[in-house]
């Protein structure tokens, strides 16, 4: 039998980490909600998620409390109904944790409100974050990418970012970089060893 998805949605006011959230999921778990901040968001994320998600595909029944929202689906659930609970969080300005598996690493979906907060950072498509990434962090991160996670992004404290994207017909890997106004695109990678030299050599520029 397939695991369950299980996962958490609650506010933050400043992006977190992916252990972070590990240790606030788990805490929620618990019934340890004193951390957790009212929102009026979390209320209606609870609401439109009853309303969008065909009730068959619930394993175990909704929790929250007006701090947070707690779900969990069954493991064959469609990747529309996750993709729909994603968006409905970012919608509610929320942050939307899954919560890790046997078979599948933790995952973190910041709202696009706090991806506006200038620090740097950089995440990947599979929801990865990572705050001030060292070249340990941003080795990583390029490591992991493939067909299935195609795209990571870093931003410098000055508001530049570069930026890496599978191109399966071509089965490279396409760098492009925006500093200030203006985007370039580089020329495409062969291999994710070379993509991450990049990045870490754009992290470390100082314009």
């Amino acid at each position: 039998m397939a695991e369950l998805i299980e996962v958490g949605v609650w506010y933050e006011a400043r992006p977190i980490t992916v252990d972070q959230g590990v240790d606030r999921y788990e805490a929620l778990r618990r019934g340890d909600a004193e951390w957790a901040v009212v929102n009026p968001g979390v209320e209606r994320f609870e609401r439109e998620a009853r309303a969008g998600v065909d009730p068959a595909l619930w394993a175990e029944p909704i929790a929250g409390g007006g701090t947070h929202v707690l779900l969990a689906l069954h493991g064959d659930a469609p990747d529309e109904a996750l993709q729909f609970l994603h968006k409905l969080a970012d919608e509610c300005e929320l942050l939307c944790f899954q919560r890790p598996g046997r078979h599948q690493p933790a995952a973190l979906w910041q709202p696009r409100r706090l991806l506006r907060v200038p620090v740097p950072r950089m995440t990947t498509e599979d929801g990865s974050l990572a705050h001030h990434p060292t070249g340990d962090d941003i080795r990583d991160f390029i490591g992991r990418l493939d067909e299935d996670n195609t795209t990571a992004q870093l931003w410098r404290e000055d508001g530049a970012s570069i930026r890496v994207a599978f191109v399966p017909h071509q089965r490279t890997w396409r760098v492009s970089t925006t500093v200030g106004d203006e985007t370039r695109a580089e020329e495409d990678r062969e291999d994710l060893t070379a993509v991450a030299e990049r990045f870490e050599a754009f992290a470390a520029a100082s314009d």
